[in-house]
């Protein structure tokens, strides 16, 4: 059975989160995978911590690539993609704690089934292991994406596999050439959105994504950006820029107009909420995204051209899938998510 097992390469980027690497890759050494089948990449986005010094004193046979200065999650993940040896790229967060299962688990999917190209795992949170971070995902109208069960407690009905619109970038596994061939993360990304980016163009080019939910490993949600909250300035720009870049790219053009119609009119009501909250970092982060969206539009509508020539699926049958949430589904879940943030788990000072 082993002799059957792909190679699989896990590319963890890091910046200055060492941490969070000791228990995360001291989990990785119990995992019940063949280790001559596995690889570990570590890429560090110019650490001023001693994340260097502690690798190499603690970890001499991780592959190690060093950048200069901190280029978010996308290009040193795709640096990674490049040197990686593994038939399977995994991208796993440095803040994440795996199960021994986990991969073995997360590997059967694409295994079972030749048109699945990439697999989710089941995250639960590390300080409340009964309760989902995510079971995979859903696009949104607006070109971004909400986890399956976020908040929800851990129940029956996460224990089977299901189609899911894209895996949490945080512990997603996808084939190696495909993420190649496809140019890998959107480097213009920076950080944010690029998970569902990554799952859109499975979908789009007529493979598909599966959540496994044997695959469990716990996350110790945004770690690296220190707080759980969405609400964080940074955040709210990124997100808010990537998801028009998203929508632009992805979907066909009538989708695109109602797209950006409805995403208009959700910044409108964050505006307002923010002016209540007095939060005016995050208004002036969703201006400057929209500022930013468009000074760089010719740039996205000619990767667009790219991806509609190959796309092979029409966004109607995505919507039939369940892989492109509904108007009403993004509404209810945009309530729901009110609701679990006002809990003090989800407080937005963390």
């Amino acid at each position: 059975m082993f002799n059957k097992l792909p190679t699989i390469s896990i590319i963890i980027v890091t910046h200055n989160g060492k941490l969070f690497l000791d228990e995360c890759l001291e989990s990785l050494k119990n995992l019940e995978y063949p280790k001559e089948k596995l690889e570990i990449i570590i890429v560090d986005n110019a650490s001023t911590d001693g994340t260097i010094e502690y690798l190499s004193s603690n970890f001499p046979d991780i592959l190690l690539i060093k950048f200069d200065k901190n280029y978010g999650f996308c290009k040193p993940n795709n640096e990674g993609a490049k040197k990686a040896k593994g038939e399977y790229l995994v991208f796993l967060n440095n803040d994440t704690v795996v199960t021994p299962k986990w991969l073995s688990e997360l590997i059967k999917g694409v295994l079972d089934n030749d048109r699945v190209i990439s697999c989710a795992s089941k995250m639960l949170y590390y300080d409340q292991k009964d309760t989902i971070n995510t079971a995979g995902g859903k696009i949104t109208i607006i070109g971004g994406g909400f986890y399956n069960g976020y908040g929800d407690k851990d129940s029956p009905k996460y224990n089977a596999e299901y189609y899911t619109g894209f895996g949490c970038g945080a512990g997603v596994l996808v084939k190696r050439d495909f993420f190649l061939d496809i140019g890998g993360f959107d480097e213009d990304y920076f950080a944010s959105c690029e998970e569902h980016d990554l799952g859109w163009k499975c979908w789009l080019y007529g493979y598909k994504v599966l959540f496994m939910p044997e695959a469990v490993m716990y996350h110790k949600e945004s770690g690296t950006y220190g707080t759980k909250s969405s609400f964080q300035p940074i955040k709210v720009y990124l997100i808010t820029r990537n998801r028009l870049y998203n929508l632009i790219k992805n979907f066909e053009l009538k989708n695109i107009i109602k797209g950006i119609i409805i995403s208009i009119a959700f910044d409108i009501y964050r505006i307002s909420t923010y002016i209540f909250q007095m939060n005016f970092k995050s208004i002036y982060s969703i201006i400057k995204a929209y500022i930013d969206f468009l000074r760089n539009i010719n740039l996205f509508i000619k990767k667009r051209k790219l991806v509609q020539m190959k796309r092979v699926i029409p966004d109607e049958q995505l919507y039939m899938l369940g892989v492109i949430a509904t108007f009403k589904e993004c509404i209810t879940e945009e309530k729901r998510l009110r609701k679990i943030w006002k809990d003090q788990f989800y407080d937005l000072n963390k």
